[in-house]
């Protein structure tokens, strides 16, 4: 199997706890990276980087189909990665967001265009609720991708000033059943 095929079931998926800012920030990184590839590729030219930031910015941001759904106990956030490479999906998890970001399989493009871009891609969801980023478990059935993330509920009546958190949704559920 080539380094370009999409990731086959049993691949494991990376999650890492990633705040909301620091999330923003890399993927802001990445597309002035790719703005000023693109300012670069047309000679330097100023009076355009409004125009790179946008096409920077719609190259790097993907488009990547999502679906949410939720139980009592989590949400489940999944999409298809079969147009990433093997190995390069990646999930940052915060408690209001999570990114989902890998390499784009390229394509062989026409030597007369200019050399497309095959960075990593992000595609940023918002979540309706607040979840606990620890716990956050992947599942990967051929190239649908589940992500199954457990509700932070807060328990109120509590004695004293702060509110105690109760978890829902067990950190060792393994399996998933896909969302058809």
């Amino acid at each position: 199997m080539n380094a370009k095929q999409a990731a086959p079931t049993g691949t494991t998926i990376r999650v890492t706890e990633v705040n909301a800012t620091e999330q923003a920030r890399r993927t802001d990184e990445a597309i002035a990276h790719r703005a000023y590839e693109i300012f670069e590729q047309r000679g330097g030219m100023g009076w355009h980087e409004l125009e790179d930031w946008r096409r920077a910015e719609s190259e790097i941001r993907s488009k990547l189909c999502v679906g949410v759904t939720s139980s009592d106990d989590a949400l489940i956030v999944s999409c298809d990665v079969a147009g990433f490479e093997m190995g390069t999906v990646e999930v940052w998890a915060a408690p209001r967001q999570i990114t989902i970001c890998g390499n784009p399989i390229s394509h062989r493009e026409a030597a007369a265009r200019p050399r497309p871009y095959c960075g990593i891609i992000f595609r940023v969801v918002q979540l309706p609720i607040e979840v606990e980023p620890s716990r956050v478990v992947t599942t990967l059935k051929r190239n649908f991708l589940e992500i199954y993330l457990p509700i932070v509920r807060f328990q109120t009546g509590t004695p004293g000033p702060s509110t105690r958190r109760v978890i829902f949704g067990s950190p060792l559920r393994q399996e998933i059943t896909a969302l058809h």
